[in-house]
This record gives structure tokens, sequence and C-alpha cells, in this order.
């Protein structure tokens, strides 16, 4: 791995590898994205925070970049050292972010923030990327109807309704503010695959026998597998398209059940099945998040999450974007479901 410096990049640009920079490149979706770039041929550049795991970057070919998103000025300082002028990235995957927060200010300085400090410093030293693709999420639109049950499309006019989504859906709004720059962004739904941490949760709860629901069994959701998301992603990126804005999923939708009786399947366990009421998932959520407070501690359940939770319509037509991009996702959900836990099996998770 080379940690970020720009010395000598003039002699190497004409280089015939493009590159790119990807963003909270140490997490779940970032590793993978890393990757995939590796994969592609891409000179990849994974930046992270200084006390980041690099758990899963040790491929030799990685180039590590140490960014300060927090700080814009000393960030663009970082991109201008030892520059000559002619070095940018052709393309930027900014995937930094977090999904749990202590507060709603939280959110917004991380999810909109950080994309502000990046985008602002690539416009003041000149480093605008062919390419700036954005990993938003579906909760920056928010739920679907729970009466018409309609699923989420391109054109839902967004109405997120929790913090998280509401700083992704402020991050969007800023990229679409900045005139002639070349953004794409993504919503995923729900993310799965190796790595990912929240999904492995359920499939602990079923291996201990019991299945679980939240406020109704009849819960309609979507999902995407990791490796279709990095594939859309850098298809995009290849694409002749900008100033797009597209949802993804696997382009199906399931029911919650449906869901949990494939996790049964594979790991070949039967369950007590338990509907917890929405107001008791809510309270118990505001219970645990208030004894987690002092201690600086954000629980797996508090009440951002019971708002997604309890949200009966999270099902989305990805048609848009596999329409524009000729897209067709290599795992349906039981495909990817198996992937996954026979991956934690091997380290031990489950």
């Amino acid at each position: 791995m080379v940690k970020m410096s720009l010395r000598g990049e003039k002699r190497r640009s004409k280089r015939k590898a493009k590159s790119v920079l990807i963003t909270g490149a140490s997490g779940f979706i970032g590793s993978h994205l890393v990757e995939e770039g590796l994969k592609r041929g891409y000179e990849v550049w994974a930046a992270v925070r200084r006390t980041s795991s690099r758990q899963y970057l040790t491929d030799p070919r990685i180039r590590i970049a140490e960014l300060d998103l927090a700080d814009p000025e000393h960030l663009s300082e970082q991109f201008q050292h030892d520059a000559t002028g002619d070095f940018r990235f052709d393309f930027v995957v900014h995937n930094t972010g977090i999904t749990r927060a202590r507060n709603a200010e939280e959110f917004y300085r991380i999810n909109e923030g950080l994309t502000r400090n990046l985008v602002t410093s690539l416009e003041v030293t000149g480093f605008i990327p062919d390419k700036f693709l954005f990993i938003s999420s579906l909760a920056a639109i928010g739920p679907g109807d729970p009466v018409l049950m309609q699923p989420i499309t391109d054109d839902t006019p967004p109405n997120p309704v929790d913090p998280y989504g509401k700083s992704k859906l402020a991050a969007e709004h800023f990229l679409e503010s900045r005139p002639g720059f070349p953004f794409l962004i993504v919503r995923p739904t729900g993310v799965y695959g190796p790595r990912e941490r929240d999904y492995l949760q359920v499939y602990r709860t079923i291996s201990r026998g019991f299945e679980l629901y939240a406020g109704t069994s009849s819960q309609r959701i979507s999902f995407i597998y990791i490796g279709d998301l990095v594939r859309i992603v850098f298809d995009a990126l290849e694409s002749a398209f900008t100033g797009s804005t597209w949802v993804v999923s696997d382009g199906r939708n399931y029911s919650a059940r449906e869901f949990s009786a494939l996790v049964k399947q594979i790991l070949g366990k039967r369950t007590v099945s338990v509907v917890v009421p929405a107001g008791v998932v809510k309270g118990l959520a505001a219970a645990l998040q208030s004894v987690a407070r002092p201690f600086g501690q954000v629980p797996l359940l508090n009440r951002d999450k019971a708002r997604i939770l309890t949200s009966r319509n999270w099902q989305c037509d990805p048609s848009g974007i596999f329409g524009d991009l000729h897209f067709t996702p290599a795992y349906d959900l039981e495909q990817g479901l198996k992937e996954t836990i026979r991956w934690c099996r091997e380290q031990g998770q489950i």
C-alpha cells in the first residue's frame, strides 16, 4: 500500500489506468468498492482516516489516502501538496457516511458536511473529476405509501422520515446546487453481503430460534447484494451519464416473512415467530437510546432505526438505472443470502 502523496504524479499523468478515489474505503461498502476497482484495472486510492481499520485493504496495489474530510482547508492543502497542477482523480466515489448518530446534528455534520467539504476542496484546487458519484440511500426518499403500497421510483418526491435520510437528501441537494459539477447519485435500498453488520444480527437471532418482526410481519422490503451494488457503481462511472439520480435494488420486492423464510432455510433452523407491536418497538428504542446516551453510544435499536423498521413499504423500482446502464443483477435474495451466510459461518460469526 502507498500512502497519499501527489509528488511525481505529473510524470504519471499519461498512465493508461484511470484513477478512482473511494472515500469510506475501510467499511463494508467501501472495501468492496475498492476490490471492484482493482478488478477493473483502476488505480485505486482508498481514502480513510488515520485510525481506520485496514483489515480489508491489504492488497499491495491499493494507494492509501489519509484525507481529513472534516477540515476543508487542510483537505485542500492535502490535494495541492507537491502537485504540479495537471493531476486529478478521474473518478471519485464518495461513500463516507454514518447510519447511526447521537443526534441529528451529527448526521448532518458527517453525511452532508463532509460531502460539502470534499466537493468544495475539489473545486478550489481544480481537482474536479470526470464523475463524482455519491452513495446516498433510499432513506433520502423515505418509505413509500403504506396504503397504496406502490414501489418507490426515481421520480418519487422525497419525504425522508428520519435524520439519516434527511442528511443524505441535504447532501444530494448540495451536489445539485453546484453549477456544472459532474455528479451522479445512487440511492441503494438495504445492502447486504459479507462484512455487513446490521443484517448479521437478524441471522444470529434466527439461528437462535427466534423470528422477530417490528410492528407487522407484512412489511414489504427490497435488497441489493453488495457485489451487484459495486458493479452498478462502476458501470455508472463508465457510462455517458452525469446529473442522474437513481434508486437501486435487485429489481424484486419481498415480504419480511419471505426474507426470514430464506434465512431459516439456509441456516436449517426452525423458529418461534414474534410480532412486536410498533409502540413497543419505539418505546424500547427510546429507552435504549436514553441509557446509552451518557456513555456516548448509539444502540443498534434506536429511535431512527425504529422509524425505519416500522414503516410498511420499502419496495422500490430500479428500472430506471437498469435501463440506462443495461444492467442485470447477478444475485437475487436467495443467492445473495447463501453467499453471505456461508461467509459469516466461515468467519465464525454465526
